[in-house]
């Protein structure tokens, strides 16, 4: 192929990869999920730096047109990428349960503290009216 697709491929790589890192400095993205995407960066480089590279494992494994290896190393990729994603998702709706069970648990503790509290405040005026009508005689 054309050098230009080579160097082209690698820039678009570094840029993925310097978008990746801009991202963790903002905090806008964590690193535990960074890190799979900087290693995917990197093998997207390493192909576009050595091309013959991808060609090399093709044969070893006798898959015999090599962008069909890309491809389903594509496919892989996004597939981890999606299990990382699932068992990420799943621990956050496990806590998001236990948040809703404890706030519903603080609410009920509230509504009691506040029934004891009005019940409360209904009994000491009476007798403070008790209490004034003993020192009024």
């Amino acid at each position: 192929m054309n050098l230009n697709i080579y160097l082209l491929s690698f820039c678009i790589s570094l840029g993925f990869a310097g978008t990746i890192l801009y991202l963790i400095r903002k905090r806008k993205l964590r690193e535990q999920y960074a890190l799979l995407w900087l290693v995917l960066s990197a093998i997207m480089m390493i192909l576009s730096l050595f091309p013959s590279l991808l060609n090399e494992v093709a044969a070893q494994i006798h898959i015999f047109y090599a962008p069909s290896l890309l491809y389903l190393l594509s496919v892989v990729a996004m597939l981890f990428i999606l299990l990382h994603l699932t068992m990420a998702v799943s621990s956050l709706t496990s806590r998001v349960v236990v948040l809703t069970q404890t706030l519903g648990l603080q609410e009920q503790r509230i509504q009691k503290l506040e029934a004891q509290v009005a019940t409360s405040q209904r009994q000491t005026p009476a007798k403070n009216d008790a209490s004034l009508e003993v020192f009024g005689s």
